[in-house]
């Protein structure tokens, strides 16, 4: 697991196993790290994380990796587990149900606690193994302002709430592999794209 660890090109990536274990070591690190007050207010998470990195004790971090292991050896078989297999992406309907035998899909990304934007927060229910986003950046838009206005936007599932509807999870592919689609800002990029027309 520590040469997995060491070896970690600090990006995500769905069929990284030790971004499963870090992310899963540092939740379990959790509550050992203190929120710290300068100026009388909170520090920044980064000051706590990163003051915590280098004062926690060899015991405390070796331990706490130890118990990351066991978890993943009973509720998956390994711990060489890929961030994919556990972090995953589903939408079944507009209520959180979430089913491990249901289709779902990989997804790279995590929390903005560990520095990820967009942030894609994920966690295990009573009735699940793997891990269902929960919350994060369900819009994620970027705008260049010149002559002509160029714009690039994901959304997490598709447009529609509708169960029933071929745009309920059409934009999840995209959404999961961070792929941009292109905004139809001007009327001429819209009649281009045009499904269906109506006159109110």
């Amino acid at each position: 697991m520590v040469d997995s660890l060491s070896a970690w090109d600090l990006h995500s990536n769905v069929n990284s196993v030790a971004q499963n274990l870090a992310i899963r070591w540092a939740q379990a690190l959790l509550p050992s790290i203190p929120k710290l007050r300068q100026f009388g207010g909170e520090t920044d998470p980064v000051i706590n994380f990163t003051q915590f990195a280098s004062m926690a004790s060899a015991d405390l971090l070796v331990n706490t990796l130890q118990h990351v292991k066991h978890n993943l050896e009973k509720q998956h078989g390994t711990w060489k587990m890929s961030w994919g297999e556990l972090n995953r992406f589903q939408r079944i309907s507009n209520s959180v149900i979430f089913d491990d035998q249901k289709p779902s899909l990989p997804v790279a990304f995590t929390s903005s606690a560990w520095g990820q934007l967009p942030s894609y927060t994920s966690r295990a229910f009573p009735s699940t193994k793997k891990w269902y986003g929960v919350n994060g950046n369900s819009f994620v838009c970027a705008v260049e302002f010149g002559k002509r206005i160029k714009a690039f936007s994901l959304l997490a599932g598709g447009q529609s709430g509708d169960p029933q509807s071929p745009h309920f999870f059409d934009q999840s592919v995209n959404y999961a592999n961070g792929v941009f689609k292109p905004v139809l800002f001007y009327k001429s990029d819209v009649l281009q794209h045009v499904s269906k027309k109506y006159r109110p």
